[in-house]
C-alpha cells in the first residue's frame, strides 16, 4: 500500500467538514483531524494517545527571564528517545513514514507530492506531519521553497522542519505543523517583533533590506535567528545565505563528547553529512501577506546529561518544538527536576545550541555575505 492509497478524499470527509462552502487544505486538515480522532472510525494509535495526552503534565519555568514551558508528555516518548540518525542505524531500517498503519489517513497535497497526517506524538492536540510521498532523505537543500508553499497554503499553521541531526526522528523527507502561536517562543517572538519585551531579550538586526529582515537575538536561552518579510523570494535569498554561512560555521563541530563530528557518515541516510544543523520554524499571515521565518542552529539534539548514568540523567531531545519553547520529558523523575532545578533547563540549551564564539562568527560572516551582495 503505497502512501498516495491512504488518501481521504473530500467525499470520505464529508461528514467531519464543518464548513459546507468549497473545502481548502485548511477545512480538510480540520476534517481529517476529527476523523483519525474518532473512536470507531479513526486510527487506534492516535486514539489512545489522545487518552494518554489528558495526562499530560505543565509548568511554566523561568529561566533567567525566560518562560519554558516544562512539559511530562508520555505520546512523545518515540521522538524524544529515536535513535534514527545516531551511531549504527542501518540504512535498511524499516521506515515508519513509509509503513504506515492501516487506519492511518492523510490528504494529498502540493499537486500530491506530499501527504499530511495526524502526528500521533501530540505536543498540541491537531500536530501534523507533513511526509513525501517518495522515499527522499530529511534533507532541506532543495524544499525551502515547498516549505514557503506549504506555509501560504496551511494558514492556520506554522510548519516546521527538524534537520536530520537536529531532532528528526525519521529519514523519510517531512515537514511537521502545529496550530500557530500555540508554542511559548512563538508567543514571545511575536512580543519582540511588536516592540514589547521578553525578559532582558535583545533583537539584533543583521541584514535590513528594502523587503527583507534578519535579526539575532540574544540573550534567550538558545541561538535564534529571525528573517520577516511579504516577498517570497526575498525570504528563499536570506534562508540560502544562512545555510551557506551556517554550513561553515559547522564545519566547527568536531571532538565534542557524544556529538558526531559535522561532516561524518548518516547511516541511515546512506551519505556523508552536509547540510547545516539547524531546527525551522515558518507562518504566513494571509491578511499582511507576511512571512516569519525562525532559525535554531544546533550542535546536536542530545545534551550532554542524556549521557549521564542514573539520577544525573535527562532523558530529553531536543528539537523544534523544544526550541521554541516547549521542554517534553517523558519520565516523571526528569520532569520533576527540570522544575526543581532551573539551570539544568540552561545546560540543555548550551549543550544542543552553538556555541557563543560560533554565533559571533556566523553573525560577521552573514553581516558580511548580504553587504557583499548588495555591493
Amino acid at each position: 500500500m503505497s502512501l498516495v492509497d491512504h488518501h481521504l478524499k473530500d467525499t470520505d470527509l464529508a461528514s467531519y467538514l464543518t464548513d459546507s462552502s468549497e473545502p481548502d487544505d485548511n477545512s480538510r486538515v480540520a476534517a481529517l483531524i476529527r476523523q483519525q480522532s474518532d473512536p470507531v472510525k479513526g486510527w487506534p494509535h492516535l486514539v489512545s494517545n489522545l487518552e494518554s495526552y489528558k495526562r499530560l503534565k505543565r509548568e511554566v519555568v523561568n529561566v533567567s527571564g525566560i518562560d519554558v514551558h516544562v512539559t511530562l508528555n508520555e505520546t512523545r516518548a518515540p521522538s524524544v528517545t529515536a535513535k534514527t540518525f545516531e551511531a549504527g542505524q542501518a540504512e535498511s531500517r524499516p521506515c515508519f513514514l513509509c509503513n504506515l498503519d492501516k487506519e492511518q489517513r492523510g490528504i494529498l497535497t502540493l499537486d500530491s507530492r506530499y501527504i499530511i497526517l495526524a502526528n500521533p506524538g501530540i505536543t498540541i492536540p491537531g500536530d501534523l506531519t507533513i511526509a513525501a510521498v517518495n522515499h527522499e532523505p530529511q534533507m532541506i537543500a532543495g524544499y525551502f521553497e515547498d516549505m514557503i508553499t506549504l506555509a501560504k497554503t496551511l494558514t492556520d499553521y506554522s510548519i516546521f522542519f527538524n534537520g536530520a541531526m537536529a531532532g528528526a526522528s525519521s529519514p523519510h523527507f517531512h515537514f511537521q505543523a502545529g496550530l500557530k502561536n500555540t508554542l511559548i517562543a512563538e508567543q514571545q517572538i511575536d512580543q519582540l517583533l511588536s516592540g514589547s519585551s521578553v525578559g532582558a531579550v535583545e533583537l539584533i538586526p543583521l541584514y535590513e533590506g528594502q523587503t527583507g529582515r534578519l535579526y539575532f537575538l540574544r540573550k534567550y536561552l538558545r541561538a535564534t535567528y529571525l528573517s520577516e518579510t511579504d516577498d517570497s523570494s526575498e525570504l528563499n535569498r536570506i534562508f540560502q545565505i544562512f545555510y551557506r554561512n551556517l554550513q561553515q560555521i559547522n564545519q566547527q563541530i568536531r571532538s565534542i563528547p557524544h556529538v558526531p563530528d559535522f561532516g561524518s557518515l548518516i547511516p541511515s541516510l546512506n551519505r556523508e553529512e552536509t547540510e547545516p544543523r539547524m531546527n525551522l520554524m515558518l507562518k504566513y499571515d494571509p491578511e499582511t501577506a507576511h512571512y516569519l521565518l525562525v532559525i535554531f542552529p544546533k550542535i546536536f539534539n542530545r545534551p550532554g546529561a542524556y549521557f549521564k548514568t542514573g539520577a544525573e540523567q535527562l532523558i530529553v531531545g531536543m528539537a523544534i518544538k523544544e526550541s521554541l519553547g516547549n521542554l517534553i520529558s517523558c519520565r516523571t523523575a526528569d520532569y520533576e527536576n527540570l522544575l526543581r532545578s532551573p539551570e539544568l533547563i540552561t545546560g540543555i540549551y548550551n549543550d544542543t545550541s552553538i556555541s557563543e564564539s560560533m554565533i559571533d562568527e556566523l553573525n560577521e560572516k552573514l553581516v558580511s555575505g548580504f553587504t557583499s551582495e548588495v555591493g
